[in-house]
């Protein structure tokens, strides 16, 4: 199902990269960024996040952007297959500093849990955001049962 969704992403976002120059701006810039990721997670993480973290005021009504920002973000992250980051911690961190470039005040967290819930099993991680304390632009799957670990800016 995950990798249906992401073609249907694809071919919903990236032809109109061809109409729309901003757009493919703005897909240029996300592809420089994310391809840079490994190496401006060198060092501590939450320095290397500040560095990551654009500075501006919260915006009034960034909402009508969120979604093109977040579908170029997600296809980003999936086109950069050769990261040696996991694709949802591409996927949060581009869509983190975009976001926050606009002037979202969208906040990182990097959770945990038992793989099948059980505590004599593999732990995996995962990355996500939070706007105003809840999930942000995130299914309900992808963050559910997840405890946090970590949160950026705290």
């Amino acid at each position: 199902m995950t990798r249906l969704y992401h073609l249907w992403l694809a071919l919903l976002t990236v032809p109109a990269l061809i109409f729309d120059s901003r757009r493919r701006a703005l897909f240029h810039d996300m592809r420089a960024f994310c391809r840079n990721l490994p190496a401006a997670l060198r060092g501590p993480l939450p320095e290397a996040l500040q560095k990551l973290t654009p500075m501006r005021e919260p915006a009034i009504n960034v909402e009508a952007d969120a979604e093109r920002i977040r579908d170029l973000a997600d296809v980003v992250a999936l086109l950069d297959r050769r990261s040696p980051l996991g694709l949802c911690l591409r996927r949060s961190l581009v869509r983190y500093h975009f976001l926050r470039r606009e002037g979202l005040p969208v906040v990182l967290q990097f959770g945990a849990k038992f793989v099948g819930g059980k505590p004599d099993r593999e732990v995996t991680g995962h990355a996500w955001l939070t706007l105003g304390g809840n999930p942000y632009l995130e299914a309900d799957e992808n963050w559910r049962g997840f405890v946090v670990m970590f949160s950026y800016p705290n």
